[in-house]
């Protein structure tokens, strides 16, 4: 569902950007005004695992594959605000190293996966969770949330699209809805799967939708998470789907896919190192380098967001 640079009308990127802005910017000053913080290295861990998460891309449809975006995950584990902070970095970053999403495009993506698709996954957990407050609420709560914030993030992906005359609105919204509902269809069952595991091992960490308590043993839980992140990024992203994803199959099929081009020249594109022979160890290592610097960014941001008041108590 990444945007790529040279599908949006200038008038449509720049929109998008100023709604981003102004949606991290909101995320960024509720962050700093809660009064009960979340460790800095539990969102750093967090935008790790989505990250390297997005990395494995699986079939899911003839000539298709999609991947797990994380944005749902993120609402029900940290709340709306942080969700939007760890998906703001985690595509950032993948912009900025790996040119994946186009740079002037990385407003749009941000509002789709980002605002869109956090937003969407807290509400209709949280009305779930309302309703159906035991750890099994908290499962099927974060499925719906997941599959929800995949088509809302497809068709706000379309609406843009359409916007800047690449295909007409009419056509283009229903097209990319019918091939997201398969990779929402993914999304809610890899959420469901990570959930059902949080909840039989680590119930602790499920506190976005619930505000209740704290994390315990913080510091270790975030080394944990960034391992696994670190798994998935460099021993099972080189065995990832070659497919086009959603956005860029139905770029293909509706001939708008020539359009796309870089406006950034990115130091390792398509998560490819230079100067290795090797494609698999390649993107083995580019998945390595990446989980690690999104989990260092997010909790940078994190750290400076802390009062000093904040700061004692972690």
């Amino acid at each position: 569902m990444h945007i790529p640079d040279g599908f949006l009308s200038t008038g449509v990127a720049t929109a998008t950007w100023a709604v981003a802005g102004v949606g991290v910017a909101a995320a960024l000053r509720a962050e700093k005004r809660d009064p009960q913080p979340m460790p800095a290295g539990i969102l750093g861990a967090t935008a790790a695992f989505v990250f390297a998460a997005q990395m494995i891309n699986v079939p899911v449809a003839p000539g298709t594959s999609g991947h797990l975006v994380g944005a749902a995950l993120a609402a029900v584990l940290l709340g709306p605000w942080r969700g939007v902070i760890v998906m703001t970095v985690v595509l950032a970053v993948q912009a900025l190293l790996f040119q994946d999403g186009g740079m002037t495009a990385l407003g749009a993506n941000i509002v789709d996966m980002g605002l869109g698709g956090v937003l969407t996954g807290y509400a209709a957990a949280a009305l779930v969770t309302r309703s159906w407050p035991s750890p099994r609420g908290h499962v099927v709560a974060g499925i719906l949330g997941a599959f929800a914030a995949t088509l809302v993030g497809a068709t706000l992906t379309a609406v843009w699209l359409g916007l800047s005359g690449l295909y007409p609105l009419s056509g283009i919204v229903p097209i990319m809805l019918v091939t997201h509902v398969a990779i929402g269809l993914l999304e809610a069952t890899l959420t469901g799967a990570i959930l059902v595991t949080l909840v039989r091992w680590r119930p602790d960490l499920l506190k976005g939708v619930t505000a209740e308590g704290g994390v315990a043993n913080p510091a270790a839980v975030a080394a944990g998470i960034v391992g696994v992140a670190l798994g998935i990024g460099a021993f099972l992203s080189p065995f990832a789907s070659s497919l086009p994803d959603g956005l860029a199959s139905a770029a293909e099929r509706l001939g708008f896919a020539k359009y796309a081009t870089g406006a950034w020249s990115a130091p390792v594109p398509d998560y490819v190192m230079p100067f290795v022979s090797s494609a698999r160890i390649a993107t083995a290592a580019a998945g390595a380098i990446g989980t690690l610097a999104v989990a260092i960014v997010a909790w940078a941001i994190s750290r400076s967001l802390r009062t000093p008041h904040h700061a004692a108590h972690q």
